[in-house]
């Protein structure tokens, strides 16, 4: 405990191993545990949790990713039911956590859902960063007590950061370490806090907090120390500094370490074995794919209630396949629609393209559980890719299949369900490139707005370099040798043109003069061939674009997956 600054969440993150000591040691009781984070849960100060799951559904899957993979379906079930239990969460277990167009459970429930989370592991330690944080005093006092109810119930040792807890959550605790500016002031057991700060000089004032009382002493310099000879020369007390206070306790601390009241309630190595099941989880390629397939199934629960990200994601796709049906419509096969027509494969590809910046907050959501999740040794970077790509891919899928089966055929584009399929295929691959380049950009910079001004920037200057605004041939060759190649929306647009014009012929609307090369062999067509190669959309071979298109997909995953597996956790 102790005033904002005073180091607590630094302390704790040190312990839990989250960031490593720049000196010192920290040890524990067992020979096989190197650090905290093999034995232990932390919980931050934020709830990171799933809005359209119920709560059962959250603790469950916390349960099935942190238990034995092999471990039966009704064993998870019974845990799940024994947390929603021990922490009062019966009542609201089919109740959804909640969105922002749908309202769910309350903050604290919301809390007490997070370190749920944890505790569906039965980890012989919890770490709580500022639990009450943003809580008023009943629903704190809620959440602490089911907290300690819980840790006695099942032996659980909790740590916990805490500001200014009232005496009904304050007495909850069996020891308090009062910190300020990263010095300590006191160690030792709660009930016996008054009666330290009586005998230093720094009395409790009657029918006061005494947690409250603590945070004055620590906050304020002005408060002096009363002894018995400043009242007898009739001095007035000095105040007393941080420093001062923690030089007191240093003195005291061998004495106060030699009283029963400070041992109360003290854990010692010997009484406890550190084992938990987080110790005994292997990560072969057995945990490797059942945790892909856990993640595969609450990811398909988020896109299918997730209305919000995925269904308005949806309707756009079908209101711009609407749009591009009614603009376009029927385009007549004339050499004075063949610009209309390049115009219609440009806006598929970087229009939709754009439009994968909508993912961005969706990721970012399940960003925040995978972090807490992979910090508390759940899964890591590999199953979340693999997961949400097994699931993105045929989202993505349904989407470009709704806009090409409203608009190819209204606007009258090639013939044949052959080259339906493939112009299908070809702008499939490229919004998956498009989607894969967004999330990309959101794992390395996880900010929404900064995310959302670099994705859509990218997909701007992938615009101007993939040959359509700019002829190829024009491009100036600094970005032609660079920029033009490494562009999906390069092959993507190609691929959609060469698939369309291929074997199609277009009538001159003035005989002799045709606005791109006529046919050889009649002066008045203009033969499909001829504007793919006259546009330089032929630079590379067919099946080559498609390679490459394909390619840029996997790096970009590859890529994400980098990104994820060198961020900490």
């Amino acid at each position: 405990m102790g005033p904002s600054g005073a180091g607590k969440s630094t302390l704790l993150d040190l312990i839990s191993g989250r960031v490593k000591a720049t000196s010192g040691t920290i040890s524990w009781s067992s020979k096989n545990v190197e650090h905290g984070r093999t034995i232990a849960s932390y919980v931050e100060q934020h709830d990171s949790l799933l809005g359209v799951l119920t709560v059962r559904e959250t603790l469950y899957f916390s349960a099935k990713l942190s238990m034995p993979h092999d471990t039966p379906d009704e064993e998870v079930k019974e845990r799940t039911k024994m947390v929603l239990k021990g922490l009062g969460l019966s009542e609201v277990a089919n109740n959804r956590i909640g969105t922002p167009i749908k309202r769910g459970i309350s903050g604290g429930q919301k809390r007490r859902v997070t370190i749920g989370c944890s505790l569906v592991s039965m980890p012989k330690v919890l770490f709580l960063d500022e639990p009450t944080s943003g809580l008023d005093i009943h629903t704190a006092f809620e959440v602490m007590s089911s907290i300690s109810s819980f840790a006695k119930r099942y032996d659980i040792a909790v740590c916990a950061t805490i500001h200014s807890p009232n005496w009904d959550i304050f007495q909850l605790f069996n020891k308090v370490m009062l910190l300020a500016k990263a010095k300590t002031i006191y160690f030792g057991n709660v009930y016996g806090v008054v009666d330290y700060m009586e005998e230093i000089g720094l009395p409790c004032p009657e029918r006061a907090n005494p947690a409250d009382h603590l945070l004055r002493i620590v906050a304020d310099d002005s408060f002096s120390r009363k002894t018995k000879s400043d009242s007898t020369a009739n001095k007035e007390p000095a105040p007393l500094c941080v420093a001062q206070l923690s030089e007191i306790w240093q003195q005291k601390k061998q004495d106060m370490e030699s009283l029963d009241s400070m041992e109360k309630g003290t854990i010692t190595s010997e009484s406890q074995d550190m084992t938990s099941p987080i110790t005994t989880r292997t990560y072969h390629l057995s945990r490797l794919l059942f945790d892909t397939r856990v993640l595969t199934i609450r990811n398909i629960f988020n896109y299918q209630r997730n209305l919000l990200a995925y269904g308005v994601r949806f309707a756009m796709y079908v209101g711009m396949g609407v749009l591009m049906a009614t603009i376009w419509v029927n385009l007549a096969k004339t050499d004075s629609r063949i610009n209309d027509r390049l115009s219609i494969h440009f806006f598929s590809v970087a229009f939709l393209g754009f439009m994968s910046v909508a993912g961005i907050p969706s990721f970012l959501e399940d960003r925040a559980v995978m972090k807490r999740e992979r910090f508390n040794g759940l899964y890591g970077p590999a199953s979340f890719t693999i997961a949400s790509t097994l699931v993105i891919m045929p989202f993505l899928f349904i989407c470009a299949l709704a806009f090409a089966l409203i608009s190819y055929w209204s606007i009258g584009l090639h013939p044949g369900a052959r080259y339906f399929f493939r112009w299908l295929a070809f702008l499939y691959i490229g919004v998956l490139a498009a989607e894969m380049q967004s999330l990309l950009v959101a794992a390395i910079l996880p900010i929404f707005v900064a995310a959302l001004a670099i994705a859509a920037f990218i997909n701007g200057f992938w615009m101007t370099t993939q040959g359509y605004f700019i002829r190829t041939v024009n491009l100036p060759r600094f970005w032609y040798y660079w920029a033009h190649f490494i562009n999906y929306e390069t092959y993507a647009f190609a691929l959609l043109v060469r698939t369309d014009f291929n074997n199609l012929q277009f009538k001159c609307i003035i005989p002799g003069q045709c606005a791109f090369p006529p046919s050889a062999t009649n002066p008045d067509i203009v033969n499909g061939d001829e504007v793919i190669k006259s546009l330089d959309l032929d630079e590379t071979p067919f099946y080559a674009q498609i390679i490459i298109l394909l390619a840029i997909v996997v790096i970009y995953r590859i890529l994400f997956y980098m990104v994820l597996k060198l961020q900490k956790p």
